[in-house]
């Protein structure tokens, strides 16, 4: 059923959960945390004080509820919208790759600075690596007057 299919005293009762599972059904696509939420307020025609008391519930709620996903970026979808196999892992990347391909810089570009980065990365690396082996060496390094003195082996005793 759709939102416009309940009357105001019907949508007065049902609980924001509900309201937020019918309205991503209605939209057929994630929606924003916080426009969700807005829409929601309005439609039981909520004062600001009020929504704003709602949200940390509504949020944990949606946690809870089996039939939500977070995915990521604030974004809220219906778990039947996609494949039971898929991690909550793939899914929050499933908001950002949409934002990506709208923003997204011509491939070279992106390539030479994951590179670049990649470069930084590795030269920090080893400047750490010389720092710890120059530190390595300083430790095992006998301090001066104090020579390392071989053990003595010992004189082979006949006697027994």
């Amino acid at each position: 059923m759709s939102i416009s299919d309940y009357n105001e005293e019907e949508v007065e009762e049902m609980s924001a959960i509900e309201l937020a599972h019918i309205l991503l059904e209605d939209e057929k696509k994630p929606y924003e945390y916080g426009s969700l939420m807005n829409r929601i307020a309005e439609l039981k025609d909520l004062s600001s004080e009020e929504t704003k008391n709602r949200q940390t519930k509504l949020f944990t709620s949606m946690n809870l509820d089996g039939r939500f996903v977070h995915l990521g970026e604030n974004h809220w979808g219906l778990r039947g919208w996609y494949p039971l196999d898929q991690s909550d892992e793939d899914l929050s990347t499933t908001v950002k790759m949409e934002d990506t391909k709208k923003n997204q810089e011509p491939a070279d570009e992106f390539e030479e600075d994951f590179d670049d980065n990649f470069e930084d990365i590795e030269d920090e690396l080893d400047e750490l690596s010389q720092e710890e082996n120059a530190e390595d060496e300083e430790k095992t390094k006998p301090l001066d007057g104090f020579e390392r003195e071989e053990p003595e082996e010992p004189e082979d005793d006949d006697s027994y």
